[in-house]
């Protein structure tokens, strides 16, 4: 079943966003830059991704199946992440595409929801963020989040402080896998984009930081905190042994 959600989230989300043109070239291994900084996304890298109780919660409380809230949910989602819209209009375009209305009440308890199932830390990830810097590697946050979850995260997590640079798509008005977004991440670390290893579970989004450049990993396995270690210790940004 959770096999099945993911893939009504993939789905939507290439529906619902815009392919970013090309602007690189591709990179063949004896082109590839040495890494000099570790681009980190917040949900699914940083903190856990929903699960499935979480999904079904927010379907009751919609009150529709949940594949109709989910289909809705990523469908209408770009906008709402580059701040286009706001959380009433978001949350009632969820329910109408799933033929419920959506008082203002409903709006915040959903938008409580959406922070909390999102808002799970990582310890793994954040430990190894932090043991970057301690060894004075560059990081940097890089996320696809809405004003209202922003707001949330900064009040409930003072690690994002931590990071060098943060780049929030509802501050930019231009969220992944648009390469703008991450081109400006690369400007702020003053670096070059192919200098720099970005972190992200989803597909679409390894697939846009490559256009321009970035040297990826794509977080999505049982076994991707171990292949990030070994990335990272190869690149002899961190110690293997700590």
């Amino acid at each position: 079943m959770v096999r099945a959600l993911l893939f009504i989230r993939g789905h939507s989300i290439g529906m619902n966003t815009e392919s970013p043109a090309t602007t690189s070239q591709e990179y063949s291994s004896s082109q590839v830059a040495a890494l000099r900084a570790v681009i980190f996304d917040y949900g699914g890298v940083l903190t856990y991704l929903p699960d499935e109780e979480d999904w079904r919660k927010m379907a009751s409380m919609v009150g529709a199946p949940l594949t109709c809230v989910l289909k809705a949910y990523w469908e209408h989602r770009y906008p709402y992440e580059i701040a286009r819209y706001d959380s009433a209009i978001f949350w009632r375009l969820v329910g109408h595409d799933c033929g419920q209305p959506v008082t203002d009440a409903l709006v915040r308890e959903l938008v409580t929801q959406d922070n909390e199932q999102w808002g799970r830390p990582n310890p793994d990830t954040i430990a190894l963020a932090r043991q970057l810097k301690a060894s004075g590697v560059p990081t940097a946050l890089l996320s696809n989040i809405q004003p209202d979850m922003l707001s949330f995260v900064r009040g409930r997590h003072p690690w994002l402080n931590e990071f060098e640079v943060r780049v929030f798509s509802c501050q930019v008005g231009e969220a992944k896998p648009k390469a703008g977004i991450f081109l400006q991440a690369a400007e702020r670390l003053y670096l070059r984009p192919q200098e720099c290893l970005f972190v992200d579970d989803r597909e679409a989004n390894i697939e846009g930081a490559q256009r321009t450049g970035m040297q990826t990993l794509h977080f999505e396995s049982a076994n991707a905190f171990s292949l990030l270690r070994q990335r990272l210790a190869r690149a002899g940004m961190i110690n293997p042994t700590r």
